[in-house]
């Protein structure tokens, strides 16, 4: 059978969850490719920090920043925080990037049998 954009197919209980279940995991998608790109500036910001580090004395001490404050520490120390800080991002990226992954082929799977039903007269896509 052929839809047209005038046919009429009727939502179910069934469909309707399916739908809403592409919403929430789409918006879950959408928040973890933010969290990801996030840790990738952050990163950055590190390794910007480390790289400046290496112009100073391993003695100096330097304002570190702790959740909503900020300590003197040695460079020395200070390396090793950011060292620590950036393992911690690496495998955060991971763990996001894996769950990006299965989040895709859940979506891709409810898109599937949502445009095998609907047709065009869905939008799945982002815009």
């Amino acid at each position: 059978m052929k839809f047209t954009s005038t046919d009429n197919i009727e939502v179910d209980r069934q469909d309707q969850q399916k739908i809403n279940s592409f919403s929430r995991l789409n918006m879950q998608y959408h928040e973890l490719i933010r969290l990801n790109q996030a840790r990738k500036e952050e990163l950055s910001r590190l390794a910007d920090g480390k790289d400046e580090m290496e112009l100073m004395d391993d003695d100096e001490k330097i304002p570190f920043k702790f959740g909503d404050s900020f300590i003197r520490v040695n460079v020395e120390k200070a390396r090793t925080l950011i060292d620590e800080q950036v393992v911690k991002i690496k495998k955060s990226f991971e763990e996001d990037t894996k769950k990006i992954e299965e989040t895709l082929k859940q979506m891709n799977n409810l898109k599937a049998k949502l445009y095998a039903k609907f047709g065009s007269q869905i939008n799945l896509d982002d815009e």
